[in-house]
């Protein structure tokens, strides 16, 4: 009698094979009727009969079970069974059998079962990203940093996961399969089977509580491994990839920003030097001046020596030509879009008796061609620091004591007349 069912119930498993491989929807139907009636048949044929004595069921089950226990022993995430690169320098990473590729967008890192522990609003300007950033899962933590390298200004939760810090303090207790490239495993593996795998590193330290290796493929492109000494394991791995996604927000915004439509040239030069204010050939600006206010005032761009756009919140390079000068001047946006160089500030200005030869002034009626005297009488009463080099340069900085020191008008003397004098305010303006 077993026989006779397990001879239909193989049949039954074949019309269901037949089907699966492209069997019509008829011939499906008619084939699970007629298996489901011949084990209707044989069902009833076994509430009549007894079972035959001499079958033992017991043994067939126990030894089920134990396929079972393999199947279940065989599905946990290995070396050889998780899918990762070969190569260290590809930032995977494989966390119960899940491959982490870094970086990765935000979205797909949180769509992995992590959550964000922060305020994800937070917003990156093109080419920044942040320190330690901490997600939660099932009670255990990590660190990332996150990444923006688009054109424009996102929030936390638009931008990359550019790398991953798993360490012993915040993994205590957590049973997690975590492989590298190699068959390097966290929490097993030991300094011999890092180097066996991927060879001495750029860099390693040697500490008391543990031994680190640095594999850097490039500047803000490296994993280190840290060994601890006590459990002669790896137990701290951080790995940092910072470079562009395929997909991210490059777009042009050709809108003129709020902030240079709201710029107001001042009325006069005056002898404030924490004002920033300067006059170029005649005309009295504010610094940072917007590319198209210069413009307007007759100057025009030599495309072959500037950028067309610039990012949100970034700086780029502008020349700009006036009476058959160049004045090669840093430009800043401080849009959150992408856009043109028209759009943005110009934040350096120069002249020079090597040139370029404008005709600057600033605060005080300083200008090239002015005694040293008149320098010292006019930045008096302002923060100004005096350098003098072993070739007789002098140069006199002035900068508002409450600003950057990156902010300021520098005022170069030789033989006791300026030569030169050149002015940066890049702070933001506000109107």
């Amino acid at each position: 009698m077993k026989k006779k069912i397990l001879v239909l119930l193989l049949s039954f498993s074949c019309v269901l094979s037949a089907t699966a491989c492209g069997a019509s929807k008829v011939e499906e139907s008619e084939g699970l009727s007629e298996a489901s009636e011949a084990v209707a048949e044989v069902e009833e044929g076994m509430g009549d009969k007894e079972p035959e004595e001499e079958v033992e069921e017991e043994p067939e089950v126990e030894e089920e079970a134990e396929v079972e226990e393999e199947t279940k022993e065989e599905k946990k995430p290995t070396a050889a069974t998780v899918e990762l690169s070969d190569d260290l320098y590809d930032f995977q990473i494989s966390i119960e059998g899940t491959v982490y590729q870094f970086p990765m967008f935000y979205s797909d890192f949180e769509a992995l079962g992590w959550e964000y522990d922060g305020d994800n609003t937070q917003t990156l300007s093109s080419n920044q990203y942040t320190g330690v950033e901490i997600w939660k899962k099932d009670g255990f933590k990590v660190y990332t940093k996150l990444a923006n390298l688009s054109m424009n200004t996102v929030p936390f939760s638009e931008s990359m996961v550019a790398g991953l810090t798993l360490d012993k303090y915040y993994l205590e207790g957590c049973d997690w399969e975590i492989f590298l490239p190699g068959g390097i495993q966290y929490g097993v593996s030991g300094v011999d089977d890092i180097k066996k795998a991927y060879g001495e590193p750029s860099r390693d330290y040697d500490g008391d509580m543990y031994y680190s290796m640095t594999y850097q493929l490039d500047i803000y492109r490296e994993i280190e491994l840290y060994v601890y000494k006590e459990e002669n394991a790896l137990l701290q791995i951080e790995l940092e990839n910072i470079v562009e996604l395929e997909g991210v927000d490059n777009s042009i915004n050709e809108e003129v920003p709020e902030l240079v439509q709201a710029y107001q040239a001042p009325k006069s030069l005056g002898d404030d030097f924490y004002a920033y204010t300067v006059q170029m050939e005649g005309v009295v600006y504010s610094l940072p001046c917007p590319v198209s206010v210069l413009l307007d005032n007759g100057f025009t761009i030599d495309t072959a020596g500037s950028d067309s756009e610039v990012a949100a919140g970034g700086n780029g390079w502008v020349d700009l030509r006036y009476n058959n000068q160049t004045l090669h001047t840093m430009v800043k946006n401080y849009a959150d879009y992408a856009t043109v160089v028209e759009n943005c500030f110009a934040v350096t200005m120069k002249s020079s008796v090597n040139g370029p030869e404008f005709d600057l002034v600033f605060p005080g009626e300083i200008k090239v061609g002015d005694s040293e005297e008149a320098v010292k009488t006019s930045t008096a009463k302002f923060n100004c620091e005096m350098e003098t080099s072993d070739s007789g340069y002098t140069y006199y900085e002035v900068s508002d004591p409450e600003g950057s020191s990156l902010d300021r008008y520098t005022i170069t003397v030789k033989d006791g007349s300026v030569c030169t004098i050149e002015v940066q305010n890049s702070k933001e303006p506000e109107y």
